[in-house]
């Protein structure tokens, strides 16, 4: 801590209640903003003290936590997905690991069934141990166990978020799940396990010009189709598939189509019809004049 004659403080440092600056040290930078320091979010780092930012990992390495102190904290990652009738652990210390949480490259994780009567999908075994490697990003982690009765054969092991819709119109957001032809509105969408056919997780982005809203619909897919039938499918009018306003995301797993992660256009710069007349007539009234 140093202090200050003047109400402003030297660069990586923040003001304290005595009119002090606290430096702010690793893994923090000075925020001024907000007059304090914050930490260094997800694959940066910051190493000694006073740091007004945060540097972010080299060669598309990545961080396991916020608040990483060292560039020899940014390694190869992997992401836990979310699991059914199962979860993971650290092989070493036996932690429970939560969806999306990440685990630094050459660590040990373990799948356990929740049951023992239960298997890892496609095994016969309800404990299953894998190594996260650099090369893992590429590869799909295990998350479904079935029951030993249960037939596999109806089941892809994928989970994703399915048969819902996120629409904003004016900056207000909503759920909508599609159920026996018609649609309700949610508290948010449900992960699902696809069927067996079902390969892909998909969000398909576009805009309902006849309601006023964006819209995103999430659901199980198969990676076989194109971008053009899955629009179609997900709602999308013949005109916005032909001006390729409509986006299609793809992924193996669950996160790429979260709703709480995929941005929606906001309505918010949308103008009616009626502002725009309004517009046209103040623009007449003055070029008359």
């Amino acid at each position: 801590v140093v202090s200050t004659q003047s109400t402003g403080c030297n660069p990586g440092y923040v003001p304290n209640p005595d009119k002090t600056c606290q430096d702010c040290y690793q893994g923090y930078y000075a925020d001024l903003s907000v007059q304090q320091c914050v930490i260094c979010p997800l694959n940066t780092y910051s190493e000694g003290a006073a740091n007004v930012n945060c540097t972010a990992c080299p060669n598309d390495k990545k961080t396991v936590v916020k608040g990483t102190t060292s560039v020899d904290h940014c390694v190869d990652i992997c992401e836990i997905p979310a699991t059914m009738n199962a979860y993971y652990e650290k092989a070493s210390t036996n932690e429970p690991l939560e969806a999306n949480q990440r685990v630094a490259a050459g660590e040990q994780i373990v799948l356990q069934c929740r049951s023992r009567d239960f298997k890892v999908l496609k095994t016969d075994f309800s404990r299953l141990t894998v190594r996260c490697t650099a090369t893992f990003k590429t590869i799909d982690l295990p998350n479904t166990c079935v029951s030993a009765g249960e037939p596999a054969g109806n089941k892809s092991g994928l989970i994703c978020y399915d048969s819902c819709y996120k629409e904003t119109s004016d900056d207000q957001t909503r759920y909508v799940k599609l159920v026996g032809g018609g649609t309700v509105i949610v508290d948010s969408c449900p992960l699902v396990e696809c069927e067996a056919n079902e390969d892909m997780c998909v969000a398909v982005s576009y805009t309902d010009t006849f309601k006023d809203l964006d819209r995103v619909h999430f659901s199980c897919q198969q990676s076989s189709k194109f971008d053009t039938e899955i629009c179609k499918t997900s709602g999308a009018s013949q005109e916005e598939i032909d001006n390729k306003k409509c986006k299609v995301q793809r992924c193996k797993t669950e996160r790429c189509n979260n709703p709480e992660t995929v941005k929606t256009t906001s309505n918010s710069t949308k103008l009616s019809a009626t502002s725009i007349l309004t517009m046209l007539y103040t623009l007449v009234i003055i070029l008359w004049r």
